[in-house]
């Protein structure tokens, strides 16, 4: 019994600052439309993501990606320009509790997870906007570490809209690891989140 209370109370709590968070962007909305746009743009996304690749068989894990992309625009006041950014990510299981897949191979114990591994990228591209939309493309290379470590690349398109300082994000991402161990890995993800600038 104590453990439902408790359970009623956490989740009357995350209602409350989910309330809280609406009715705090819909006070601001207003003033946000009507602003210009700036030079810096922050994106913190996050969403369900799948792996490939590897010399050994990792059993499929429900993943989630989660990504903070900080953007440069020097030209904001055009339609069309080069924008360079930094991300910083993380890709981890999703799944709680222990589970124990066979391996195909038929090698004793467990197959092992896909590994999990954080990123830090540098990355270039364009973006284009009209009103309050944008869309943007950037390519670049990678540092992977907490976990699967190596070098490798990173593929990202987003599209944005909403106010002029607060936009609401969705975010397609390739990613490629050439882990330290010699073999490669591949991962895609598809995030969904906010936009400050």
């Amino acid at each position: 019994m104590e453990r439902r209370l408790s359970k009623l109370r956490g989740l009357t709590r995350v209602r409350c600052r989910i309330a809280f968070a609406v009715t705090l962007l819909a006070s601001i909305a207003p003033s946000l439309a009507a602003q210009s746009y700036d030079a810096l743009a922050l994106d913190v996304t996050l969403g369900p993501s799948t792996g490939a690749g590897g010399r050994r068989y990792y059993y499929k894990s429900d993943d989630v990606a989660a990504e903070i992309t900080l953007a440069v625009r020097p030209h904001s006041d055009r339609p069309s320009a080069w924008v360079a950014a930094i991300t910083l990510g993380r890709r981890t299981p999703a799944e709680f509790g222990d589970l124990c897949a066979i391996d195909p191979s038929g090698s004793p114990g467990c197959a092992p997870a896909f590994p999990s591994f954080s990123h830090l990228g540098l990355l270039g591209g364009r973006e284009w906007r009209a009103s309050h939309a944008e869309v943007r493309a950037f390519a670049g290379p990678a540092y992977y570490f907490g976990g699967a470590s190596g070098l490798g690349g990173q593929l990202h398109l987003d599209a944005a809209a909403g106010f002029t300082h607060l936009q609401f994000v969705a975010a397609v991402r390739g990613t490629w690891v050439d882990r330290f161990t010699g073999e490669t890995l591949r991962a895609h993800s598809l995030e969904f989140g906010l936009r400050v600038q």
